[in-house]
């Protein structure tokens, strides 16, 4: 069975982490002296260059992204013990030629490189935090976990937002008709999160990765 990547949120003010461990979530507090610890300048849609600074230890670790990765917080975190969370991960590296012609790039959510845009891969809503600080839930997801497919060398970025949900937090009415829950759908490019943040506020932790396909 393959090891499924862990992928480690801290604040956005904090280090960014990654390791991968064994299937089982016990495996974890072996792998923690081995992970990549090292402050990086972050924001909403850049999370610092974590594998510049992690040598042997870094990303490229990070063997294993087909099936929905095991989150956890690495450091506390700055919200009340019992509150819910949602998690996004985005590809910011879409070329806005998978999405429509030049005429129209415009109009497209910006990715991080020239000429690219944004895609959803995961979105799902009431995560608490269990033992290890685990983020579980029992609920089906809003978007379901889609794997990186890169085409070609080219670096994705995939970024993962935890953002903090509100008890009183009401789903936008396309999510909960299921707009965005198929793997293949096309409401999943030229994603925006500014909505969510007007709802509920700046994500409170994030975590990148880098892949491609050699």
């Amino acid at each position: 069975m393959k090891t499924n990547v862990i992928l480690l949120f801290t604040t956005l003010a904090a280090s960014i982490m990654a390791t991968p461990v064994q299937d089982s979530p016990d495996g974890i507090d072996d792998k923690l002296p081995e992970s990549c610890y090292h402050a990086s300048r972050c924001s909403m849609f850049w999370s610092g260059r974590c594998e510049a600074y992690c040598g042997n230890w870094g990303f490229s670790h990070m063997s294993d992204v087909g099936s929905q990765p095991i989150v956890y917080a690495r450091e506390k975190l700055d919200t009340e013990p019992d509150s819910t969370y949602m998690i996004f991960m985005l590809d910011l590296n879409i070329p806005d030629s998978d999405v429509t012609t030049s005429e129209y790039y415009s109009s497209l959510i910006p990715g991080l490189a020239v000429n690219t845009t944004t895609r959803l891969h995961w979105w799902g809503g009431n995560y608490t935090v269990g033992k290890h600080g685990l983020f579980v839930n029992s609920s089906d997801a809003i978007a379901e976990y889609t794997a990186p497919r890169p085409r070609d060398s080219t670096n994705h970025t995939y970024t993962l937002y935890l953002f903090e949900q509100p008890r009183n937090y009401v789903f936008p009415k396309a999510a909960l008709e299921g707009t965005y829950y198929s793997q293949t759908t096309d409401a999943r490019f030229n994603f925006t999160l500014a909505p969510i943040v007007k709802e509920v506020g700046e994500p409170v932790a994030a975590t990148y990765f880098l892949s491609n396909n050699p």
